[in-house]
């Protein structure tokens, strides 16, 4: 079997996390987990769309965080 890019591992990790039943995310949120999906699967840094200090700023980082969880999870199985 092939090894998945990196765009494709990101696809695959953000519909695990977003395509099922949970509480509706912003998109700032969303772009963060995707951004730091994609940054660890590039091993690229982390680009900050956002202004320090502004709401969509808050949601990135949040989304950032759960980034790390779902990399986490990728990374060492249940």
């Amino acid at each position: 079997m092939a090894t998945p890019t990196a765009s494709q591992l990101v696809e695959k990790l953000m519909k695990a996390a977003f395509d099922r039943p949970r509480d509706p995310r912003s998109f700032a949120y969303k772009l963060g987990v995707r951004s730091l999906l994609t940054s660890r699967a590039t091993k690229t840094p982390l680009v900050r769309p956002y202004a320090a200090g502004t709401v969509e700023f808050d949601a990135f980082f949040s989304g950032v965080d759960e980034g790390h969880a779902v990399w986490r999870q990728h990374e060492v199985p249940a």
